[in-house]
């Protein structure tokens, strides 16, 4: 696959696919699509108000100030809203997430959780989701798994892996079943053999 790297969003995509010609259409959109563009990214302004909010121990309400500082708050003000009622009363606490290319059957899988939270003591890894669909289980037990696969060494000890469904309010633990390894490891086999004819 020479240089090309697969975010773990595309990849979480990917799985998503319910049958076999939507994983060939989408491995072929990531294929062809060209490098990454900030204007492009369209979650951009709201994630990096989360992150720097975070990062700086700041007030929860900070994240408006952030989009309104950077003209993207109309836009981002619902999802803002539903982060902001996740947080609640939660005492949290930051710590740098971690990021790695990680290879899965030689397929390089870009691993960028955007929030390491310690909530109400315990560390977490988090991946935001934004989009309208919710986010079922089984992808977030996926994209959980591959996280913790690939972050291992730079994982704090107990730490949950997990992603947060902003719009549902809903943070989604891996549950790590003992087949989670085989399902993501066919997913790889399946998206590496697709992008060879893609």
């Amino acid at each position: 696959m020479d240089s090309t790297r697969i975010s773990l969003t595309d990849f979480v995509d990917f799985v998503g696919r319910p049958s076999m010609t939507g994983k060939l259409a989408k491995v072929r959109e990531i294929k062809h699509r060209g490098p990454y563009t900030a204007t492009s990214d369209l979650y951009k302004p709201v994630r990096e108000a989360i992150i720097r909010t975070h990062a700086a121990a700041a007030e929860k309400w900070e994240i408006r100030d952030h989009l309104t500082r950077n003209n993207a708050g109309g836009r981002f003000d619902n999802i803002a809203e539903a982060y902001l009622g996740w947080w609640g009363q939660r005492r949290i606490g930051w710590f740098e997430p971690g990021w790695q290319i990680g290879y899965l059957q030689s397929l390089p899988i870009s691993v960028n959780p955007e929030l390491g939270l310690e909530i109400e003591g315990r560390p977490h890894l988090i991946k935001l989701y934004f989009k309208e669909d919710p986010l079922p289980h089984t992808l977030s037990d996926i994209a959980a798994r591959l996280m913790a696969r690939v972050l291992r060494e730079q994982t704090p000890p107990g730490a949950a892996v997990a992603v947060l469904d902003v719009r549902r309010k809903r943070l989604l633990c891996m549950n790590d079943g003992p087949d989670l390894d085989i399902l993501l490891d066919a997913e790889v086999a399946a998206f590496t053999a697709l992008w060879a004819q893609a």
